[in-house]
Order: C-alpha cells, then structure tokens, then sequence
C-alpha cells in the first residue's frame, strides 16, 4: 500500500528510504530519518518514499505534504524484511535515483548490494546518526561491512569531532552534516520577554542514555536557592525509571510542585509552547548521534542551553556562546552551571536571540539537501 500524490514520476528523481528496522513509527516521521528524504521533495522536486512495515497510523503525513510512505506487509523477522526489501528494490530500482540509509545497520548492507547492482549509476547516502563510542564498536574490519561503506557515495556525520575522529580512522571521505530545522511552521522570532523560569528537557525519560536523574538530583540540591524556578521532563516515562520517580519523591516531597513529568505531548503546538517559554533547555545525555532533534527545536525556540559533554557539545552550546557544558554524569558540576545561570539574567536576555540567530545560519535544513544533492552529484575525482 503506498500513500502518494498524484504526480508524473517519469521526469522527476526519487529519494527511497528503507526502514533498517522493519517499523518507523509516526513520530519517526518528524525525525531525520525521514525529514531528509522529504527536505529533498520540498526544496529540490525529488519524489520521497519511505518504505515501511506498518507500526501504526501515520498522522504525521498530514503535515509532510507529498512524502510518500511505501507500507509493505509485516515480516515474521528481519531477514523476511530484507527479502521484502530487496523484492521492491528489483521491482522499483529504475525510480531509485538516490538510497538513503540513516545509520549504518546490517538490513542497509545487503539492500545497498542488491540495488548497486540493480543501479550501478545510482546514488547511495549513508548517514551514520552516530557518535565515537558506537562507531568504535562497528566491525570495520568486517568484510561485508567493508563493501557496503565502500558502496556509499556520501557518508556524513553529525558532528565536527566525529568528523575529524572517523577521517583519520577510516579510509572514506567523510563529510559533516548535522540535522536541521524542518520548516514546517511559520517561524517566528522569540522574545526574551516571553520565558518563564522554567528548565526543560524532552525526550524518553528515564533511559539510561538519557540520564534525566542527574537532571533530578542537580536540581535537588540547588532548589531552595532557587525558588522561583521549576524543572519540566516532557516524554514517555520509561516503566523501570518509575520506582525512581517515586522514592525521589517520597525523600523529597516538596519538590513534586516544581519538578513535573507532562508525559508524551503530541500537539506539535502545545510542544511548541513550551520550548517557546522554557529559558533553560537541559541535555544530560551520556550519548547522542549529534545534535539531537530536540536541541533543534530548543534552539530555533531561544533556549539557552546545557549540555553534557557528547561529541556535538561543541555546535549544541556553539563553543561557549550559546550555552555551558558539564561533565557527563557529573551532578555537582550542573548544580553550579544551573545556580549560575538561573541568578544572571544577561545570560537569557543576550542568549535568546543569539542561539536563533546560530540556528538559522547553520541548522537549515535547506542548506543542508542543496549541499547533500551536490556530493551526491559530484563527478568522481572532485575535491572540495
């Protein structure tokens, strides 16, 4: 089943994702993995498909105007999924003009193979979505993995420090390309006089990636210093972070007021609203594939930022201007950035507009599919 416009795909290119993983949910749609293919259909006329299983219904669509979604039947496995995958690539290999792979997963090697020598003009982007613990831990001296890499026409990362590691590391140009800002809404620009005393974070709270308790317990130590200020965790809850959430309470009840869980929000416009009111947006994350989404969206919002030391701290707080970093897991040291922040105005009143003015210039999506459609398109032997 395939969700489409009506268009004439005889003289248009088409960008084709496969799902590596069987199922992209709904809110995957809002998310790199699937925003980059759509971005080459909005601002380049690319015809988008993503090819799925279906994991539930796709109310996305209705704001992704002409993405396509490709819904193949469900697979008993994985490998049922790559067979199902392959199939539609030998039915629709002439469409395929360029393959996106968002991470370097194993479903990835063998459809590569399979369409190169289906398309072997064909174009093969391959965004990692990773950081140096994961890509130290890639089989590079597999030789599967080896041909696959070598079968990619473009390979980007999502930031500078894991450019510069993978450059030295392996023997493929690796290019940078962190994500965007998708558009999607009329942007406005944010006031400082709209933000309230509020630390935000959004996310799936209470992975152990995440790391919300050091977020919990940083705060703990400083709230009665801080009395106006409130922290808000905007996600699903994990259920093995809730006994967490409870005993924190019982030890601390007087915080239940101003430490609040909303839960997942769905309303992009309410989501909006608050990143739009929050001052602080906190990361504590102990990995990350770049600038996460949410960063985006806090940034484009005039958040001022704080950030664990992941591989993209560096474009997250643009080296110091835009926000502070702290030590992963280090509770004491966010306890000090937070009193800091939270008793110096200027830091809002300055940040606020400067990290909008950051995002702009170097988190737009379009810039971004023009210079990804031009690597992709570059005559073999051109150095830029």
């Amino acid at each position: 089943m395939i969700y489409e416009e009506n268009v004439d795909n005889n003289f248009i290119k088409g960008v084709y994702n496969f799902s590596p993983y069987i199922y992209y949910s709904n809110e995957q749609l809002m998310k790199d993995c699937c925003l980059i293919p759509y971005m080459f259909h909005k601002y380049l006329g690319y015809r988008a498909v993503i090819v799925t299983a279906r994991k539930e219904e796709y109310t996305y669509l209705d704001i992704l105007k002409g993405l396509n979604l490709e819904i193949l039947k469900t697979p008993s496995d994985l490998d049922e999924w790559i067979r199902l995958c392959c199939d539609f690539i030998s039915e629709n290999y002439k469409k395929i003009d360029v393959m996106f792979c968002f991470g370097a997963y194993p479903a990835h090697s063998d459809m590569v193979s399979h369409y190169k020598r289906l398309r072997p003009d064909g174009k093969v982007i391959l965004k990692l979505d990773a950081n140096i613990y994961w890509v130290d831990r890639i089989p590079f001296k597999d030789e599967k993995f080896r041909i696959f890499l070598g079968k990619c026409d473009v390979i980007t990362v999502e930031s500078k420090k894991l450019k510069q590691h993978l450059s030295k590391k392996w023997p493929y140009k690796i290019d940078y390309v962190p994500n965007g800002t998708p558009g999607l809404t009329t942007n406005r620009r944010i006031d400082f006089t709209e933000k309230e005393n509020t630390i935000l974070t959004v996310g799936r709270i209470g992975t152990e990636q995440k790391a919300n308790e050091i977020l919990m317990e940083s705060f703990r130590r400083i709230a009665n210093s801080l009395p106006q200020w409130k922290v808000k965790l905007i996600g699903s809850i994990e259920e093995s972070f809730k006994p967490y959430i409870d005993n924190f309470f019982k030890r601390y009840p007087y915080l239940k007021e101003r430490i609040i869980f909303t839960g997942k929000i769905l309303d992009k416009d309410i989501l909006e609203d608050e990143y739009r009111k929050a001052k602080i947006f906190a990361l504590t994350s102990i990995l990350e594939g770049g600038t996460p989404n949410v960063w985006i969206e806090a940034a484009r919002n005039g958040c001022y930022i704080i950030c664990s030391e992941i591989d993209a701290v560096d474009e997250a707080t643009n080296w110091g201007k835009c926000g502070k970093s702290f030590g992963i897991n280090n509770v004491i040291q966010l306890s000090n950035i937070l009193l800091e922040v939270c008793n110096d105005e200027s830091y809002f009143a300055r940040g606020c507009y400067d990290i909008q003015d950051y995002q702009d210039r170097f988190f737009n999506y379009e810039k971004m599919v023009y210079k990804l459609d031009h690597l992709v398109n570059m005559p073999a032997g051109v150095i830029i």
